[in-house]
């Protein structure tokens, strides 16, 4: 069954009434832009089966981006907490990146991983709401001045990275999550894979594929808007949006922590595979966020 453009919510509605193998990957292929796999089904055949603005999509990597509202985010706005957890269950996916041989730095120094698995996307407000009920952990600096927090707050911005996170910040959802922080070297390998490209998705800049300076938003956007930018191993947002706290030190007193991957308000030169920075543990910054390893 193909899309039929004059009609589109009556096309996902019929396609989802069919209910067959054939019509869920047309479903997927018209609208779904996030990581999928087969433990995604219920809550995906969910989320497309609910009016979340399916038909009025925005186009995210086209400039000016402005202010973004994905069908994710509205999901997990929700009135249905339903709806709202088969959202945070997207989010909540991970990767299994498989032992290796990752090509560290400009330098392309070759080093053995282990097995682990790491976030698809970085931790977003979402998840990092869910964390702050369920723990009564205190909220990021640009949360404090709300009244309540609900996920109706930050409806809007419910699947964009969340910001003003400390290392220490980091660390405690991790463990909350039964996961860790991932080392500089994994970070490296699941943005980069097997060889020495300097992007996700290769060696040269020929569109819109993260988000940097270059695209204009100003701002972050939300996980899973750049589907052309995803990493062989298949994570977003690797580069761009948000620089990435790791567990490793940067140095010897063990007082900084490495960060990787740039963020919205760098642009390509600072936010490629290899770029890193340092800041203290206890340091937070409307640029760094995370996702967790296990």
């Amino acid at each position: 069954m193909l899309l039929d453009v004059k009609k589109p919510k009556a096309s996902r509605i019929a396609l989802i009434k069919s209910d067959t193998p054939d019509s869920f990957q047309q479903l997927l292929q018209n609208y779904w832009t996030w990581h999928y796999n087969d433990s995604l089904y219920d809550a995906t055949k969910l989320l497309l089966s609910t009016d979340l603005g399916w038909e009025q999509v925005p186009q995210h990597t086209t400039p000016p981006v402005g202010e973004v509202v994905s069908p994710l985010g509205n999901a997990l706005a929700h009135t249905e907490k339903e709806v709202r957890e088969a959202a945070l269950q997207v989010l909540d996916a991970t990767v299994c990146i498989p032992a290796g041989t990752a090509l560290i730095g400009e330098e392309c120094t070759p080093l053995e991983i282990d097995e682990f698995e790491i976030g698809v996307y970085p931790v977003t407000n979402a998840q990092y709401l869910r964390f702050l009920q369920d723990t009564g952990y205190k909220p990021p600096k640009d949360w404090v001045d709300s009244p309540q927090l609900t996920f109706e707050t930050y409806a809007l911005k419910g699947d964009h990275p969340v910001v003003w996170v400390s290392c220490e910040d980091a660390e405690a959802y991790a463990n909350y999550v039964g996961g860790r922080l991932p080392t500089f070297p994994e970070w490296q390998y699941a943005a980069r894979g097997t060889d020495g490209r300097l992007f996700p998705w290769g060696y040269e800049i020929d569109k819109p594929r993260c988000n940097t300076a270059e695209l204009g938003a100003e701002d972050t956007t939300p996980v899973g808007a750049f589907k052309g930018g995803i990493s062989p191993f298949g994570c977003y947002d690797m580069i761009g949006n948000v620089w990435e706290w790791t567990s490793t030190f940067y140095d010897d007193e063990e007082t900084f922590r490495v960060a990787c991957g740039g963020a919205w308000y760098y642009n390509h030169d600072y936010s490629t595979c290899t770029s890193f920075d340092f800041f203290s543990t206890n340091y937070a910054e409307f640029v760094i966020g995370f996702r967790i390893a296990r």
